[in-house]
């Protein structure tokens, strides 16, 4: 058997073992609106862990950030830290999202606005950006990985991959979406411990490796140093502002808050996920170093690939399939929540008092349209790198304030419309200025600095005029 049929069996049979049992699942009743945008509240622990963890977890810890690792070391740890950490703040009102039964984040702050439609409208929008961007970007990452394995045209790849990513989307929107993740989650963890151990293995073991490392670059198994010779501080900074707020402002995550069954265990499910994501990042940087030691020449960008072809027919086919179910996870979890946005968050304004039965079958309708697009600018632009990172700025600028400050002050008397409006409005338009200033301060940073200010002093000038007070 060659590698290709081999690769290909392997993604057959990991998309065989996660849509049957999903499907099943999915017919067990009649689907409903609910069912499509939060999986009808029904979601258990174990599942809502998994939905996270392989949503977050993407092909970016595969490929981007194991050689990132390799590049530069236990460093990188930081950054996992700063991906992990979202959902150890969101605890911080996940139980009152819970009880308030919220299903996105423009609902929330619906609340704090009297329904004011410019709300709405801005912050459906900025709440779509990020997932979508992770769409494509990871459409983009999976048909450039296995058009180099397989030999196979890259657009038709991109193609087959976001009609098979719809398969799990359109029986029942976030009930299959999360199912299909838990059981690729068990997926990933499996054959991600025993690529670890196959690889340091490979390296001769952790002593060996570390005797490598540092005869190589002492400053790869520094935290420190690594952090400050390899990395860079400017580099760092970028991360803590981006990265750390653009996850607090990630609808996937709130979306699963909502989704879960029991709420006493919501806090227990994000405490999980925030672990899950950071040994993750732990596994990338073991990963990174074991090949580093292995084969200390070749580009950051492809220790992935230089890995993969040492791996035995068997393993590599394993691995090709890790590959397909991160990025599928992550796919399908963007297209929808960014379909349950346009269909809770801006559909209500344009077409009010549609039905249930009409909503289901838009949001399907739309799921397709999404992927259409996305296909067609991931065949025109193949760098997705930059501005992907240009939508979690701006999402965390626009969003970040109005979210945690409305929830810090919902029961002063303070958070009011303009207050709001002007958090998400400056917040864009200090993000877009430095942008085009090029400041030495990462633009989402100021942007979100602008937006604390506004937020605080227009919503200080017209706290006598409808400010909103919200009990628990």
């Amino acid at each position: 058997m060659s590698t290709t049929v081999a690769i290909i069996v392997a993604t057959i049979l990991v998309i065989l073992a996660t849509t049957i049992p999903t499907y099943i699942i999915s017919s067990r009743k009649t689907t409903t609106e609910d069912d499509w945008a939060i999986a009808d509240r029904s979601l258990p622990l174990y599942v809502v862990v998994g939905t996270q963890f392989a949503s977050a977890m993407g092909g970016g810890i595969l490929v981007a950030h194991l050689g990132n690792a390799y590049t530069n070391g236990i460093g990188v740890l930081l950054y996992g830290l700063l991906a992990s950490l979202p959902f150890i703040c969101i605890m911080y009102l996940a139980k009152w999202l819970r009880r308030h039964n919220y299903t996105t984040i423009p609902e929330m702050l619906r609340s704090f606005t009297n329904s004011n439609k410019l709300v709405t409208i801005i912050a459906a929008l900025m709440t779509i950006i990020v997932p979508y961007g992770w769409v494509t970007s990871q459409i983009t990452a999976f048909g450039s990985i296995y058009s180099n394995l397989t030999g196979l045209d890259y657009n038709t790849i991109c193609i087959i991959f976001a009609i098979v990513s719809l398969l799990f989307i359109m029986p029942s929107g976030l009930k299959t979406v999360a199912w299909t993740d838990f059981i690729f989650s068990c997926f990933m963890i499996s054959i991600c411990i025993i690529s670890v151990f196959y690889g340091i293995n490979m390296a001769g073991g952790t002593g060996a490796i570390a005797d490598k490392l540092n005869s190589i670059d002492p400053n790869l198994l520094s935290f420190s140093g690594s952090i400050t010779n390899n990395i860079g501080s400017t580099e760092a900074l970028l991360w803590v502002f981006a990265v750390l707020p653009g996850g607090l402002t990630n609808q996937i995550y709130f979306q699963r808050v909502c989704a879960i069954k029991e709420e006493k265990q919501v806090n227990k499910s994000l405490a999980l996920s925030a672990f899950l994501s950071f040994l993750s990042f732990c596994w990338a940087v073991g990963m990174g170093l074991a090949i580093r030691s292995l084969e200390p020449g070749v580009e950051g960008s492809g220790a992935t690939a230089w890995f993969m072809q040492q791996l035995p027919m068997t393993l590599l086919a394993l691995f090709a399939a890790l590959i397909f179910a991160t990025m599928m996870s992550t796919v399908s979890s963007g297209v929808q929540t960014a379909v349950m946005n346009i269909t809770r968050d801006i559909v209500p304004i344009v077409a009010p008092n549609m039905g249930d039965k009409k909503l289901l079958n838009l949001s399907r309708l739309l799921s397709l349209l999404l992927m259409v697009l996305a296909i067609l600018m991931c065949l025109v632009f193949t760098d997705t790198l930059t501005w992907l990172t240009a939508t979690y700025a701006y999402s965390a600028a626009a969003l970040a304030c109005p979210i945690f400050l409305s929830y810090a002050f919902r029961k002063k008397n303070f958070i009011t419309t303009p207050g709001v409006i002007a958090g998400m409005v400056f917040g864009l338009v200090g993000c877009a200025v430095a942008q085009i200033m090029e400041t030495s301060i990462n633009y989402a940073a100021i942007g979100i600095g602008v937006s604390f200010v506004a937020m605080m002093v227009v919503c200080a000038l017209t706290k006598n005029k409808g400010a909103v007070n919200l009990d628990d």
